[in-house]
């Protein structure tokens, strides 16, 4: 009997725990979600703690609760942003066959551009008005130069197929992954100050460019 009681309460317990935690996750989110959108408004260096409390109706304290200071909240949201960016380019890039590698590389292009478009206020506070990253060194930070590492390791992955079918020449896949990266940095933030058309749409001039380039001749 006495087992069983102790069972119970260990039970009990571990129920309370697992709210708190989802509680205490709950609110994390609301936070992020509510800086997201302040810095949206206002921009990074102009926003402050006490508006992000506000925008999330929790009082200034509880914001420091979960996060030392501003720059603490923006490297959480970014971590998180380039996580679920970096995911979807994932998930693209390994499709099941039949898909070519060509296409999973058509389709991963696809996938961070749709990314961008569904989350263009965000990517509007991360190229135009943040002057520059907060101190590196945090786990939010290091967590984002992994994230990017994995972003370069999924294009350079396929292009490295690509070589072994002879579709794409020679050379560093690495150095290849980079060149595409950077035009698809460069469309994003050409986008940020033309929104007429969604980035989506450039997905096969951006496509057939660098294979154009990157042919083997």
């Amino acid at each position: 009997m006495m087992i069983h009681l102790l069972n119970f309460q260990s039970d009990k317990n571990s129920r309370r725990s697992g709210r708190r935690e989802r509680e205490k996750l709950r609110r994390a989110q609301d936070i992020l979600s509510a800086a997201e959108r302040v810095f949206a408004v206002h921009g990074f260096d102009v926003a402050t703690i006490e508006q992000i409390a506000r925008e999330a109706e929790y009082a200034t304290g509880t914001i420091y609760l979960y996060f030392k200071d501003k720059n603490a909240l923006y490297a959480a949201l970014l971590a998180n942003k380039l996580s679920a960016m970096v995911d979807r380019v994932e998930n693209a890039a390994q499709a099941p066959a039949p898909a070519a590698p060509a296409d999973r590389l058509r389709d991963a292009i696809q996938a961070q551009f749709e990314f961008h478009d569904a989350n263009r206020a965000f990517f509007e506070v991360l190229m135009r008005h943040h002057k520059g990253p907060p101190p590196a060194g945090t786990a939010d930070w290091k967590r984002i130069g992994q994230t990017l590492k994995r972003h370069h390791a999924v294009l350079s992955d396929l292009i490295a197929r690509l070589q072994r079918q002879k579709i794409i020449r020679k050379g560093d896949a690495h150095d290849f992954a980079t060149a595409l990266l950077g035009m698809v940095v460069h469309l994003t933030r050409g986008a940020m100050k033309d929104g007429r058309q969604p980035l989506a749409a450039k997905t096969d001039f951006v496509f057939q460019l660098f294979m154009t380039g990157a042919h083997r001749a």
